[in-house]
């Protein structure tokens, strides 16, 4: 229980104190704290948590262990702690899981009125998420691109778990494009400075919002192309791979372009 203690709890603690100094010594998030703001901020907590542990359950049975085994995750992680790479891959979902419920408590807490500032929370995590779309080609440039090359090259198998991640990754952010687009073309809400304001100027944007749909369509082709291509012609999967990055280039490029011209 001492590994446990020091090397886990106490970060995972440090974390949460760590962002309740933010709050306690920013000159300007200071003069919005009050009780009930603080209250649903750390209410926030619970869902970060459970769904931090719904991931948690899952590295649990990909490791041989049952979702009930969450309940011994002290134990396991005493057991395992430098000899597997399980208790390292709970460390960093919990973490992040703290991380962003730092980011969202603080949007919160930035406003006096708790609903303004979860909806602003809300706002900032979907334009960043429907942003991702760009990550996710980068991604694909540093990572993907010459490891895939590589292996064509040479003739050995592509890694199919980290293309089949980009998949889902892109697919997800995708749909929150989407998301971001319905709601900004039905609401009523005006564009303008505030974080929503910013989402629904995003959302209204059909230069952008279509350069990003296309670029998530390439992410898509890409990571189809590394699945399935090699088992026809890995000189054509290279070729149609460096294409697809060249125009995904290009139209990140443009996309940037966009929106420093609308900022």
């Amino acid at each position: 229980m001492r590994i446990f203690i020091r090397n886990y709890l106490l970060p995972w603690l440090l974390i949460i104190a760590l962002w309740l100094a933010i709050w306690l010594l920013g000159s300007q998030i200071g003069k919005s704290l009050n009780v009930v703001n603080v209250f649903v901020a750390f209410l926030l907590l619970v869902p970060f948590l459970l769904v931090a542990f719904h991931f948690v359950g899952k590295v649990l049975e990909r490791y041989g262990y049952s979702r009930e085994d969450i309940r011994r995750l002290p134990e396991i992680i005493e057991k395992t702690h430098g000899r597997l790479y399980i208790a390292k891959e709970i460390f960093d979902i919990i973490g992040k899981a703290l991380i962003f419920w730092g980011l969202m408590a603080t949007a919160v807490v930035m406003t006096r009125d708790p609903l303004k500032g979860l909806l602003n929370g809300i706002a900032i995590f979907a334009r960043i998420f429907a942003l991702f779309i760009i990550l996710v080609s980068m991604v694909i440039w540093v990572m993907a691109f010459p490891h895939c090359l590589y292996k064509l090259f040479i003739g050995r198998e592509l890694n199919r778990g980290f293309l089949v991640e980009l998949m889902r990754q892109n697919i997800f952010y995708t749909m929150v494009l989407i998301a971001v687009r319905i709601i900004a073309l039905r609401s009523g809400y005006p564009a303008g400075d505030d974080p929503i304001e910013e989402l629904m100027a995003l959302g209204r944007s059909s230069n952008i919002v279509n350069l990003l749909l296309k670029l998530s369509g390439l992410n898509f082709l890409f990571t189809v192309i590394g699945l399935y291509g090699p088992k026809n012609s890995r000189k054509l999967t290279a070729l149609a791979l460096t294409l697809i990055v060249i125009t995904q280039v290009w139209i990140v490029r443009v996309i940037i372009f966009w929106i420093a011209k609308v900022k």
